[in-house]
């Protein structure tokens, strides 16, 4: 059917566009800035998989969507962070989003239950997506900033390593030891790690980490959905 047709060819233009969106990013935190036209990329990919995910739902509501729509539109069922399984089924959210489709095929209607966030914690994207989704939508471009971290890596003179993380510290007395004042090994030699990334504002999420898992999960979705 063309709407799933069509949430496929957006599923591998996602796919193109993750690879430049990765070009912007680095050139962005070489500057030490986010340049415009990288939040310009990431919300234009964003809205693509939120469409691709909706074309998949309106692909599955003419094929078994027997009841009238109550809606304007037809868009695909998730539940935010905060609605478990329960009241995901209370308040009937697949009949709600997809109308005839639990009572056609009940099947598909649990398959989308699966991709859940309260079936599978690695589905935890779904609704962290959408909520930036609906942001970039309604409001503006959702801003990140820039996360920088640090790892002191200390190497003794025995060979061990000691590894301290963001914000870890040792104790010793009343000295503490960090990133920033190494413990005094003789021998040992210091090296600091430091890292960036930029972050989504609203939720502290890591950005190419959540646009990734966004894009596989996505595809998975639509390929499988479209497949019943």
């Amino acid at each position: 059917m063309r709407q799933f047709e069509d949430a496929i060819h957006l599923i591998d233009y996602g796919k193109v566009s993750i690879e430049k969106i990765e070009i912007s990013y680095v050139e962005s935190l070489n500057d030490k800035q986010i340049r415009p036209y990288l939040l310009i990329k990431i919300k234009n990919f964003m809205e693509n998989l939120r469409s691709a995910l909706d074309y998949t739902a309106n692909g599955l509501y003419a094929k078994y969507g027997k009841e009238p729509r109550k809606r304007k539109e037809i868009s695909f069922p998730y539940a935010l962070q905060t609605v478990n399984a329960i009241d995901f089924r209370r308040k009937q959210l697949i009949k709600e989003k997809i109308p005839g489709l639990t009572g056609n095929r009940p099947d598909i209607a649990k398959k989308i239950e699966s991709y859940q966030h309260f079936s599978n914690s690695d589905n935890v994207w779904l609704p962290k997506f959408m909520s930036l989704n609906n942001s970039n939508k309604h409001q503006e471009l959702t801003p990140q900033t820039k996360f920088e971290n640090r790892e002191l890596i200390t190497t003794l003179s025995n060979g061990s390593k000691i590894i301290l993380g963001h914000g870890a510290r040792l104790i010793k007395g009343e000295v503490t030891y960090n990133v920033d004042n190494p413990m005094p090994f003789e021998g040992a030699v210091h090296e600091v790690n430091v890292w960036s990334s930029f972050n989504f504002s609203s939720n502290n999420e890591p950005v190419l980490p959540l646009l990734k898992i966004a894009l596989t999960g996505a595809e998975k979705i639509v390929l499988e959905l479209s497949e019943l």
